[in-house]
């Protein structure tokens, strides 16, 4: 059982992120819980076992008296030492389980107000940001004579009724023998990626037809416990190849996969300029997990799915040179016209985080692809109420105002990545609030980002206006400098004045659809194609290091 390096002291932030994260979504004392995990199992004959072999009894009984003293350091030690040699034969593989143990005596509450509580917490959000592909995991917290074992999955956490260890010392002694023998599912790993002995190469195979070899470097993962804990990997279909597919884990809310339904929709209406699905799968669903045990409410009932899709591309803010990203943004323009002209289907969630630059393939293939469509809308299957969507910073005026999406907000959208790069030129985040902190407090772009969706919806109003565009031009860093032309020509084209102010609203004549797409995809086009446009590597801090990446 190796073991989890206890994370930095987290800040009052992150804790109070964590507990808003969690509110709601903690249940303690589940009835079953114990009896889930640690009855019945097919270990369970193995520890009985250990218990009954005269000198493991012997230890084992040892083990059960030293309890009330966990709380001393020197004993912990000691102790957990004795436990290592009862039960393993070596320390090796991947963190299993976390525990903490407290000297203090009071009880173990699972308040989400519980600073404690949610520090304990803050390391299972760790371990799942270091295994982020993990379906669950497992935790125990040990405090004065009380033991409380813990699960966090991506609907929330949960516990055992609390465990006197002044009655039963053995039940600490028990549960950590269960930690050992489980199964990899039964501690929460994902057993879809399978390894291949003996380089150990991690691969996955879809309904028994397509394998895809997974490269070791995540290309993105998820810093929560609740949500759809986003994990992507490169692959390949060869042992020896490139990569050049994206495995994407998910824990989407839906019971129908939106992304799948719609991206197969996509290819059949011939839209071009978005990402290709190979293959998916749905996996196990939080319920499934959830089983045999008595929850006092309910909960969100996430189901992991398996998603390959193609190109791999790189991601957007990691763009060569400026007339690289300008013919990304130029072919993202078409795509998201093909999308809504072609396709019937709206994006919804324009974004640097879904944008790729794409391999160069021929010269009709596309340079920017659009991906993730978790959030896309088929035009032909709309529901009287749409819920708000979009991701902070990028999310149009009209959108924050409550109106109902149309082609022009995702165009909008696209401008607002446009605005981000060239004010922040940051190639290593993708999301706005990260893009903020190397950025000055005075930056326009603080108020963009916020729940207060009124505000941040007048706000960019009046940036967008005539006086405050200059203001944002003004903010364009040094290497983004000779575009503000582009970005004026930009604005005009998506809020021109009427009766004396920005027009904000979507004119759906097919003449003006056209006429608006193509107006931006010229316009990115002519300014790419400008010999006064910088040619140098921008967006990453350096072209080597970012190619010295194996997924790219």
């Amino acid at each position: 059982m190796s073991s989890i390096p206890p994370p930095h002291a987290p800040t009052e932030a992150a804790l109070g992120s964590l507990r808003d994260e969690l509110k709601g979504n903690m249940f303690p004392n589940v009835h079953g819980f114990f009896a889930k995990y640690f009855e019945g199992k097919s270990w369970s004959t193995v520890t009985q076992n250990k218990w009954q072999e005269t000198t493991s009894a012997n230890m084992v009984g040892k083990l059960s008296v030293r309890v009330p003293d966990l709380a001393h350091l020197d004993v912990q030690v000691e102790w957990l030492a004795e436990f290592q040699t009862l039960f393993f034969g070596s320390t090796a593989g991947s963190t299993r389980v976390f525990g903490e143990f407290h000297l203090d005596t009071a009880p173990v509450t699972a308040d989400d107000d519980d600073d404690d509580i949610l520090r304990f917490c803050e390391r299972a959000r760790h371990l799942f940001k270091t295994q982020s592909a993990r379906c669950f995991v497992h935790g125990f917290l040990v405090r004065g004579a009380m033991l409380k074992l813990w699960v966090f999955d991506r609907s929330g956490a949960y516990s055992s009724e609390r465990l006197d260890l002044a009655q039963k010392p053995d039940l600490l002694v028990r549960a950590l023998a269960g930690y050992t023998f489980m199964t990899d599912e039964e501690a929460g790993f994902n057993t879809f990626v399978k390894r291949l002995p003996p380089e150990s190469d991690s691969y996955v195979t879809f309904n028994q037809r397509h394998t895809f070899r997974l490269w070791p470097e995540l290309m993105a993962t998820a810093d929560y416990i609740v949500g759809p804990g986003t994990t992507c990997y490169a692959a390949s279909t060869q042992t020896a190849g490139e990569p050049n597919t994206v495995i994407k884990f998910s824990w989407r809310e839906d019971q129908e996969p939106t992304e799948v339904r719609l991206l197969k929709l996509a290819h059949e209406r011939n839209a071009w300029g978005v990402i290709q699905l190979l293959d998916h799968q749905d996996l196990v669903n939080v319920a499934d997990l959830h089983q045999e045990m008595d929850f006092p409410r309910p909960f969100a009932n996430r189901i992991l799915s398996c998603v390959a899709t193609t190109p791999l591309g790189r991601p957007i803010r990691q763009f060569a040179s400026i007339p690289e990203l300008l013919e990304a943004l130029r072919d993202l323009v078409r795509a998201l016209h093909s999308l809504y002209v072609k396709a019937r289907i709206l994006h919804r969630d324009v974004a640097i985080k879904n944008l790729i630059i794409a391999p160069h393939r021929s010269a009709d293939s596309p340079k920017g692809v659009l991906l993730d469509f978790n959030f896309a809308l088929d035009l032909d299957s709309v529901r009287p109420v749409e819920p708000m969507v979009g991701s902070d910073g990028f999310m149009a005026i009209g959108i924050l105002s409550g109106q109902r999406h149309t082609y022009r907000h995702d165009l909008e959208s696209l401008f607002y990545v446009f605005l981000w790069i060239a004010i922040a030129n940051d190639g290593v985040h993708d999301e706005a609030n990260d893009i903020l902190e190397d950025m000055p407090k005075t930056s326009r772009l603080w108020k963009w980002c916020s729940m207060d969706f009124g505000a941040v919806g007048r706000d960019k109003a009046a940036d967008m206006s005539p006086e405050g565009f200059e203001g944002i031009l003004a903010e364009f860093c040094s290497d983004f400098a000779p575009l503000r032309g582009l970005a004026r020509e930009l604005h005009a084209l998506l809020f021109p004045m009427r009766q004396g102010k920005i027009f904000t609203g979507t004119d759906t004549d097919p003449v003006a659809v056209e006429r608006l797409h193509d107006g931006m995809a010229d316009a990115f086009n002519r300014s790419a194609l400008c010999p006064g446009i910088p040619r140098l590597t921008l967006g990453v801090s350096s072209l080597d290091h970012f190619r010295g990446h194996r997924w790219l």
